[in-house]
């Protein structure tokens, strides 16, 4: 079950981020992890850049990680996804990325969520990439 909620948290965050949805994102972050995303959002968006996310398919999700912080479950899972990333310029450019190639692309994602909270959310806490 765990699994299910992280992958369709995983496509909402990727969603979220580049169409630069900041409320969705302040949904599902972490405060050090939505300034981190935020400031990403605000630089793309002050260069005129616009990026493009598809992402074809989650091929795989496990958990590496799990154990408690006091109360905080931390949970890290592994997303092993094909995605199309594009970033376009302020005059539709292609500034990186190619619209016609699938990348895989391998991430790591914590959640945590405190136990002792009636909340039943998670929350994204970290994030990494293996480029």
């Amino acid at each position: 079950d765990f699994l299910v909620g992280g992958r369709v948290a995983f496509e909402m965050v990727l969603g979220a981020y580049a169409t630069g949805d900041r409320e969705t994102l302040e949904n599902l972050l972490s405060p050090d992890v939505l300034r981190n995303f935020i400031r990403a959002i605000d630089e793309r968006e002050e260069a005129g850049q616009t990026m493009e996310d598809t992402l074809v398919g989650i091929r795989k999700a496990d958990i590496v990680e799990a154990y408690m912080d006091s109360s905080v479950a931390m949970v890290t899972v592994k997303f092993l996804s094909e995605q199309v990333n594009v970033v376009r310029d302020a005059e539709g450019q292609i500034a990186s990325g190619n619209p016609n190639e699938v990348t895989d692309v391998i991430d790591f994602w914590t959640f945590a969520r405190d136990t002792q909270m009636s909340d039943p959310n998670w929350l994204l806490v970290a994030t990494r990439s293996l480029d």
